[in-house]
């Protein structure tokens, strides 16, 4: 099914995190053709300078939570994690969202690595972040690759940062912002949201929200004009039929949904 330009992509969240998380994730997008999909998976590292730097797909529980090349190794055959490599082997022929997390050892080997790799994917890839660090890292590296923001607060002048590190939370300009797309978290109602969006796409980026943690909230995203919605499997299955319609409404209205941003930092 080809889809106009205004549909909606459902980017569902850590769903290449793992082999089995990749099987329910295809399985949940295909159950929602009126909708664009792609697949996220949680990105970390060793860069240990004793073999290539490794890159593994694993949601960490907290900052100091790394692992070694063992354990990876290990994670990998049980199942429970992938190789980036092998992770977008098996996603080959669709768009998936790498956000980088954690990791030890020389950061830009790594993520130079992580370019490297993510530019062999035979579809869209977008590599996102909440450290503004990490992505600054990235576009020095590339000055092509797409790049996303999550953020908790964001105007046409000032945007929150809330990552790992020293300070937790800081403001910069948001004309400095070395990215296209910008990750709204949905924090404190929509009437706080809605400016939120028009000032994102008032800068040229493209708005994508994530933090949707309920089928009311899916569906309200679905409707707002935003480019891509983050969902969670139980959410997205409860409130199927609601986010299809929504979907499809969106599809049957025609507007014009930005596209995504080429807007170089």
């Amino acid at each position: 099914m080809s889809l106009p330009p205004q549909a909606l992509e459902i980017l569902h969240h850590r769903s290449l995190n793992s082999p089995r998380a990749f099987e329910r994730g295809l399985s949940l997008a295909d159950r929602l053709p009126e909708a664009r999909h792609a697949h996220e998976a949680d990105i970390c590292w060793v860069a240990d300078g004793d073999s290539p730097p490794l890159l593994y797909t694993r949601h960490p529980n907290m900052m100091f939570d790394r692992l070694g090349r063992k354990a990876v190794t290990a994670g990998c055959k049980a199942g429970q994690m992938w190789r980036l490599e092998d992770a977008l082997a098996a996603a080959r022929g669709h768009a998936v969202v790498l956000e980088m997390k954690i990791g030890t050892g020389d950061r830009k080997v790594a993520l130079a690595e992580l370019v490297r790799v993510a530019a062999l994917h035979d579809a869209p890839v977008l590599i996102d972040a909440f450290s503004l660090d990490l992505l600054e890292i990235v576009r020095a590296i590339s000055s092509s690759t797409r790049l996303s923001v999550h953020t908790g607060r964001y105007d046409r002048e000032r945007t929150t940062i809330t990552a790992p590190g020293w300070p937790l939370v800081k403001t910069v300009s948001s004309d400095h912002l070395p990215v296209n797309v910008v990750s709204l978290r949905l924090y404190g109602g929509w009437h706080r949201m809605w400016p939120q969006i028009d000032a994102v796409r008032s800068a040229g980026l493209v708005p994508h929200m994530s933090r949707l943690l309920t089928p009311a909230e899916l569906v309200e995203g679905a409707r707002a004009p935003l480019a891509a919605i983050y969902a969670d499997p139980q959410p997205y299955e409860v409130g199927l039929d609601a986010l299809r319609e929504a979907c499809a409404e969106r599809l049957q209205a025609g507007g014009s949904v930005q596209k995504a941003s080429d807007k170089a930092p």
